[in-house]
């Protein structure tokens, strides 16, 4: 068995595991600076998926904040919209009572 050892044994092969990871805010902000920079180089593609990025950071919830400021204003604009409304549904019902009062008798 000793004369056998002076021929190295093949090891096990390794594997060298390196993990990646993704940060997509920043390789958007990459695309977005590379588009500043040479705004002579953009093509109809990169426009068209700028415009879908910008209809998807408004649009959808990316910013909870400016979601429920805009259900807020809606909200005083319909509250706005019923008084104005009722004024004008109990001015109108007010002035012609008498009329009404001849058309119900």
């Amino acid at each position: 068995m000793g004369m056998f050892k002076m021929f190295k044994m093949p090891q096990n092969q390794q594997f060298q595991y390196r993990p990646r990871f993704w940060d997509q805010e920043k390789e958007e902000l990459e695309k977005r600076l590379k588009k500043i920079q040479n705004p002579e180089n953009v093509t109809a593609e990169e426009i068209k998926e700028n415009i879908s990025m910008t209809f998807r950071n408004r649009g959808g919830g990316a910013d909870p904040k400016f979601r429920s400021a805009q259900v807020m204003q809606s909200n005083k604009i319909l509250v706005l919209t019923i008084l104005i409304l009722a004024v004008f549904a109990y001015l109108l019902l007010n002035s012609n009572m008498d009329f009404l009062q001849k058309l119900l008798n």
